[in-house]
Protein backbone atom coordinates (compact mmCIF):
# COMPACT_ATOMS: atom_id res chain seq x y z
CA UNK A 1 0.00 0.00 0.00
CA UNK A 2 1.37 3.39 -0.97
CA UNK A 3 0.57 6.44 1.11
CA UNK A 4 1.31 9.94 -0.11
CA UNK A 5 0.97 13.57 0.94
CA UNK A 6 -1.92 15.61 -0.46
CA UNK A 7 -1.02 18.51 -2.73
CA UNK A 8 -1.93 20.96 0.05
CA UNK A 9 0.32 19.15 2.52
CA UNK A 10 3.22 19.17 0.04
CA UNK A 11 2.80 22.94 -0.33
CA UNK A 12 2.69 23.34 3.45
CA UNK A 13 5.93 21.38 3.85
CA UNK A 14 7.66 23.70 1.37
CA UNK A 15 6.35 26.67 3.34
CA UNK A 16 7.59 25.04 6.57
CA UNK A 17 11.15 25.18 5.25
CA UNK A 18 10.69 28.85 4.40
CA UNK A 19 9.26 29.48 7.87
CA UNK A 20 12.26 27.79 9.50
CA UNK A 21 14.56 30.04 7.50
CA UNK A 22 12.50 33.14 8.34
CA UNK A 23 12.57 32.36 12.07
CA UNK A 24 16.31 31.64 12.01
CA UNK A 25 16.32 27.87 12.46
CA UNK A 26 18.27 25.23 10.57
CA UNK A 27 15.81 22.63 11.84
CA UNK A 28 12.19 22.44 10.69
CA UNK A 29 10.18 21.55 13.77
CA UNK A 30 6.47 20.90 14.29
CA UNK A 31 5.74 24.59 14.84
CA UNK A 32 7.33 25.46 11.50
CA UNK A 33 4.97 22.96 9.86
CA UNK A 34 2.06 24.72 11.58
CA UNK A 35 3.36 28.09 10.39
CA UNK A 36 3.43 26.63 6.87
CA UNK A 37 -0.17 25.49 7.32
CA UNK A 38 -1.18 28.97 8.50
CA UNK A 39 0.67 30.57 5.60
CA UNK A 40 -1.20 28.38 3.12
CA UNK A 41 -4.57 29.33 4.73
CA UNK A 42 -6.76 27.71 2.06
CA UNK A 43 -7.08 24.33 3.75
CA UNK A 44 -9.49 22.39 5.95
CA UNK A 45 -7.29 22.64 9.04
CA UNK A 46 -7.27 26.46 8.94
CA UNK A 47 -11.02 26.49 8.32
CA UNK A 48 -11.49 24.17 11.30
CA UNK A 49 -9.34 26.35 13.55
CA UNK A 50 -11.31 29.43 12.50
CA UNK A 51 -14.60 27.60 13.15
CA UNK A 52 -13.31 26.83 16.66
CA UNK A 53 -12.58 30.49 17.30
CA UNK A 54 -8.83 30.42 16.81
CA UNK A 55 -7.54 33.47 14.97
CA UNK A 56 -4.83 32.30 12.53
CA UNK A 57 -2.95 35.59 12.85
CA UNK A 58 -2.92 35.38 16.66
CA UNK A 59 -1.74 31.75 16.49
CA UNK A 60 1.03 32.73 14.07
CA UNK A 61 2.10 35.59 16.33
CA UNK A 62 2.26 33.31 19.38
CA UNK A 63 4.33 30.72 17.51
CA UNK A 64 6.60 33.41 16.05
CA UNK A 65 7.22 34.84 19.51
CA UNK A 66 8.19 31.38 20.72
CA UNK A 67 10.47 30.52 17.76
CA UNK A 68 11.89 33.74 16.42
CA UNK A 69 15.66 34.27 16.36
CA UNK A 70 17.14 37.63 15.52
CA UNK A 71 18.64 36.57 12.20
CA UNK A 72 16.97 34.69 9.38
CA UNK A 73 18.85 31.89 7.66
CA UNK A 74 20.54 33.19 4.48
CA UNK A 75 19.02 31.93 1.25
CA UNK A 76 22.27 30.21 0.11
CA UNK A 77 22.01 28.00 3.24
CA UNK A 78 18.58 26.63 2.27
CA UNK A 79 20.04 23.19 1.50
CA UNK A 80 21.18 22.88 5.12
CA UNK A 81 17.60 23.09 6.47
CA UNK A 82 16.46 19.69 7.73
CA UNK A 83 13.36 18.36 9.51
CA UNK A 84 13.75 17.63 13.21
CA UNK A 85 12.42 14.64 15.07
CA UNK A 86 9.42 16.66 16.23
CA UNK A 87 8.44 17.43 12.63
CA UNK A 88 8.96 13.78 11.68
CA UNK A 89 6.84 12.73 14.65
CA UNK A 90 4.07 15.13 13.62
CA UNK A 91 4.08 13.82 10.06
CA UNK A 92 4.24 10.25 11.33
CA UNK A 93 1.20 10.99 13.49
CA UNK A 94 -0.60 12.44 10.45
CA UNK A 95 0.22 9.30 8.46
CA UNK A 96 -1.07 7.20 11.33
CA UNK A 97 -4.36 9.14 11.32
CA UNK A 98 -4.80 8.67 7.57
CA UNK A 99 -4.00 4.96 7.70
CA UNK A 100 -6.25 4.46 10.71
CA UNK A 101 -9.09 5.75 8.56
CA UNK A 102 -8.15 3.50 5.67
CA UNK A 103 -6.98 6.39 3.48
CA UNK A 104 -3.96 6.41 1.20
CA UNK A 105 -3.41 10.15 1.25
CA UNK A 106 -2.33 12.27 4.22
CA UNK A 107 -4.33 15.48 4.27
CA UNK A 108 -3.98 18.70 6.22
CA UNK A 109 -6.87 17.51 8.40
CA UNK A 110 -4.75 14.54 9.46
CA UNK A 111 -1.94 16.95 10.26
CA UNK A 112 -4.25 18.94 12.55
CA UNK A 113 -5.39 15.76 14.32
CA UNK A 114 -1.77 14.71 14.82
CA UNK A 115 -0.98 18.19 16.14
CA UNK A 116 -3.73 17.86 18.73
CA UNK A 117 -1.87 14.83 20.13
CA UNK A 118 1.59 16.34 19.78
CA UNK A 119 3.34 17.27 23.00
CA UNK A 120 6.41 19.25 21.92
CA UNK A 121 4.95 22.21 20.12
CA UNK A 122 3.77 25.68 21.04
CA UNK A 123 0.86 25.31 18.61
CA UNK A 124 -0.29 22.09 20.30
CA UNK A 125 -0.02 23.79 23.68
CA UNK A 126 -2.26 26.60 22.43
CA UNK A 127 -4.81 24.12 21.04
CA UNK A 128 -4.94 22.30 24.37
CA UNK A 129 -5.39 25.58 26.24
CA UNK A 130 -8.50 26.14 24.07
CA UNK A 131 -9.79 22.59 24.86
CA UNK A 132 -9.04 21.41 21.33
CA UNK A 133 -7.43 18.13 22.19
CA UNK A 134 -7.88 15.06 20.01
CA UNK A 135 -11.06 13.85 21.74
CA UNK A 136 -12.77 17.19 21.13
CA UNK A 137 -11.31 17.97 17.72
CA UNK A 138 -12.08 14.68 15.94
CA UNK A 139 -15.88 14.87 16.42
CA UNK A 140 -15.87 18.54 15.39
CA UNK A 141 -13.91 17.73 12.24
CA UNK A 142 -16.27 14.91 11.37
CA UNK A 143 -19.26 17.16 11.97
CA UNK A 144 -17.80 19.77 9.61
CA UNK A 145 -16.81 16.97 7.16
CA UNK A 146 -13.19 18.02 6.87
CA UNK A 147 -11.86 15.06 4.89
CA UNK A 148 -12.61 12.51 7.61
CA UNK A 149 -14.99 9.57 7.66
CA UNK A 150 -18.24 10.28 9.50
CA UNK A 151 -18.04 7.35 11.89
CA UNK A 152 -15.63 4.74 13.10
CA UNK A 153 -15.95 1.35 11.57
CA UNK A 154 -14.27 -1.79 12.80
CA UNK A 155 -10.79 -0.73 11.79
CA UNK A 156 -8.03 -3.28 11.62
CA UNK A 157 -5.07 -2.81 13.90
CA UNK A 158 -2.30 -0.76 12.29
CA UNK A 159 0.07 -3.71 12.55
CA UNK A 160 -2.38 -5.98 10.70
CA UNK A 161 -3.13 -3.37 8.08
CA UNK A 162 0.45 -2.68 7.08
CA UNK A 163 2.54 -5.40 8.66
CA UNK A 164 6.10 -4.21 9.29
CA UNK A 165 5.35 -0.67 8.08
CA UNK A 166 2.49 -0.43 10.59
CA UNK A 167 4.80 -1.66 13.33
CA UNK A 168 7.38 0.92 12.34
CA UNK A 169 4.88 3.83 12.27
CA UNK A 170 3.42 2.81 15.62
CA UNK A 171 6.91 2.59 17.14
CA UNK A 172 7.99 5.88 15.55
CA UNK A 173 4.96 7.66 16.93
CA UNK A 174 5.49 6.23 20.44
CA UNK A 175 9.24 6.92 20.44
CA UNK A 176 8.78 10.47 19.21
CA UNK A 177 6.97 11.33 22.42
CA UNK A 178 10.04 10.28 24.39
CA UNK A 179 12.81 11.96 22.39
CA UNK A 180 13.85 15.57 22.30
CA UNK A 181 14.23 17.79 19.29
CA UNK A 182 17.71 17.13 17.87
CA UNK A 183 18.20 20.77 16.81
CA UNK A 184 16.94 22.49 19.92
Amino acid sequence: MEIKFSTDLQTILCYARDEAMRTGSYGINADHVVLGMLRHRDNDACRMLAACGIDPDALKAAIDEHLFNEEAIPWPDQDRIRPTRTAAALLGGAAYEALKQGLHEISVSHLLLALSRHEKSKAAEILRSRQLDYDHLLPLMREKRYALPEQDTALPRMEDLLGPLGDQLTRLYAESKEKTNIYS
